[in-house]
């Protein structure tokens, strides 16, 4: 049976990438969601930059709140060239519009409300 919960406030939990780092990521509502495609498509009309890469930098930002690595919270756990990648709006723009393979997580995972059912809100708890 589907269970939908319209309570208000935002849901974020740490959800495992790969095999020794997670990212933090807020769930994306469908109004969120209809504003980052409204607002994608008015910068690209403006400035001739694809939509596409607008929307996912728009989406990484509202969605990606961090990334570290398992068991080590203070190594930011997603690495570059095999160095560490600080988590920064910069790095969440890069890895939106360069990784499929982070792009897509992000896109599938910050829309999916079964894997936030159990998310935290953290307009009551700060």
């Amino acid at each position: 049976m589907g269970n939908f919960d319209f309570t208000e406030g935002e849901k974020r939990k740490w959800i495992q990438f790969d095999s020794d780092s997670e990212v933090e990521i807020k769930l994306i509502t469908k109004q969120e969601l209809r504003e980052i495609v409204k607002t994608a498509a008015k910068r690209a009309k403006l400035t001739g930059e694809d939509q596409a890469d607008i929307a996912d930098r728009l989406l990484g930002r509202a969605a990606v709140k961090g990334w570290r690595k398992v068991g080590q919270p203070d190594h930011p756990g997603l690495l570059a060239n095999g160095e560490p990648l600080p988590f920064t709006l910069e790095n969440i723009d890069r890895l939106m519009t360069k990784s499929l393979k982070f792009s897509r997580f992000i896109n599938e995972t910050c829309i999916d409300e079964d894997e936030f059912a159990e998310g935290v809100d953290v307009s009551k708890n700060g």
